[in-house]
């Protein structure tokens, strides 16, 4: 394999900027939804499936329209790759509960992408993870139930060395978080050891907000072994501190710009922002620019410049559409990005 994903598996439900006409919903949505305290605006909150069934309602008693996009931070991450046209090797670690999509749902796109999915288990019985996104104020903000992605502790312990013997043989690693308590220590021992078993596997670890923002040992220690981190600006802060003094790339995204930290070394990436009035979904941006990020560096460790370059390309396209209705447009972008780029320092 050149890259396999270890992730959540979800549905994604997904405001669109346009469909809001610029109402601020967050607040009032936390508030239907009797969640304790309001939604941090940009960030991401573990609801149970009560808290999001109210939450579905509200928006369809005002009016929001939904668009429903098989989804997890891995997920899109492959799924991107998937659409990238450059005859990648892909595969899958997870587990699917039950989706109310059917055919449409995650295990679908894998399948119609050629995604190997062996190591995905199944859970009838729960329903898959589910993720409400909410476009407020130009920034995505996530209220995820977590559902079957719960047994990923589980299916790890299970699997472990059929799972650790597939991930040492692949090129490149790309894990996100799971939404629950065991879910950090599984990966962590999963990692350690695909490590011992393969060095010169590439493990690329985005905690994403939820990690980031109550970071548990197994996560620092992910985030001091993984050979690319990546975290906006606000996670750095949070998770920068464990790799001063470790060899590996911190890969830092901001508005303007993408920071890559190494030891000793800051190389920056400008880019312009898209306007607020371009910004119709930002959800999974920053997934679809690890997507372009991990092409370059399983094609050559060297092209790193242009990896960033490529992800800020496909990610500012994909801010554009809703959900995946834009990707049709990431096989000509990767033809174009993927050469060689000299960073300013």
């Amino acid at each position: 394999m050149d890259v396999v994903g270890v992730g959540a598996l979800n549905l994604d439900l997904i405001t669109g900027a346009s469909a809001l006409n610029g109402s601020p919903v967050l607040a009032r949505l936390g508030a239907h939804m009797r969640l304790r305290r309001p939604p941090e605006s940009g960030g991401e909150r573990m609801v149970d499936e009560p808290s999001v069934r109210a939450g579905l309602e509200w928006l369809r008693d005002e009016g929001v329209p939904l668009t429903p996009e098989p989804g997890g931070s891995a997920f899109n991450t492959l799924h991107a790759l998937g659409r990238l046209g450059r005859g990648l090797r892909l595969g899958y670690v997870g587990v699917a509960g039950r989706d109310p999509l059917g055919a449409a749902g995650p295990l679908a796109v894998l399948d119609g992408l050629g995604i190997d999915r062996r190591l995905v288990a199944t859970d009838p019985d729960r329903l898959c993870g589910i993720c409400l996104s909410v476009h407020d104020g130009g920034e995505r903000t996530l209220l995820t139930h977590t559902g079957a992605n719960t047994r990923i502790a589980a299916h790890v312990r299970e699997r472990f060395h059929e799972i650790a013997d597939y991930l040492a043989a692949a090129r490149a690693v790309h894990v996100t978080s799971f939404l629950d308590p065991d879910g950090g220590a599984a990966l962590h021992r999963l990692l350690a050891e695909v490590r011992r078993r393969s060095p010169r596997t590439l493990i690329s670890f985005d905690p994403g907000h939820a990690w980031s923002a109550e970071p548990t040992a197994d996560v620092l220690a992910m985030a001091a072994m993984s050979d690319y981190l990546l975290v906006n600006g606000r996670e750095f802060e949070r998770l920068g501190h464990v790799r001063k003094g470790r060899e590996g790339v911190s890969v830092v995204k901001y508005p303007d710009r993408v920071e890559v930290h190494r030891p000793g070394t800051v190389e920056r990436y400008a880019h312009r922002p898209l306007p607020d009035g371009e910004v119709e979904d930002a959800t999974g941006a920053g997934d679809v620019f690890a997507a372009g990020l991990l092409a370059a560096l399983v094609a050559d460790r060297a092209l790193l410049g242009a990896g960033v370059r490529l992800g800020s390309a496909l990610a500012g396209h994909k801010l554009r559409h809703v959900g995946t209705r834009g990707h049709g447009g990431f096989r000509a972008i990767a033809a174009d990005f993927l050469r060689p780029a000299s960073p300013a320092r």
